[in-house]
């Protein structure tokens, strides 16, 4: 499947010079995400994996269904200063 029609280049954002590769669309179209999601399954099946790590927030995303095809755990990793404990 050609992802590339399902993934928006949005120039300059979040600051000048940042091409950002927003992937909602591909989130948005069931057959599309599935077949990515399938696609990562399938790679990291014979990868003899413990668990998978998510890098937020696209990491998220993608992660937890893989994590749950392969039936490992997941563990999100938030971007360096995100979390702050109360």
């Amino acid at each position: 499947m050609d992802y590339k029609k399902y993934i928006k280049i949005v120039q300059n954002w979040p600051k000048e010079g940042i091409e950002f590769k927003d992937i909602t669309p591909l989130m948005d179209n069931g057959k599309a995400f599935k077949s990515a999601v399938d696609e990562v399954v399938a790679y990291a099946k014979d990868k003899e994996v413990d668990i998978i790590v998510g890098p937020e927030a696209r990491g998220f995303i993608v992660g937890c269904p893989v994590a749950y095809a392969l039936e490992k755990g997941f563990v999100p990793v938030r971007k360096e200063g995100k979390f702050q404990e109360k």
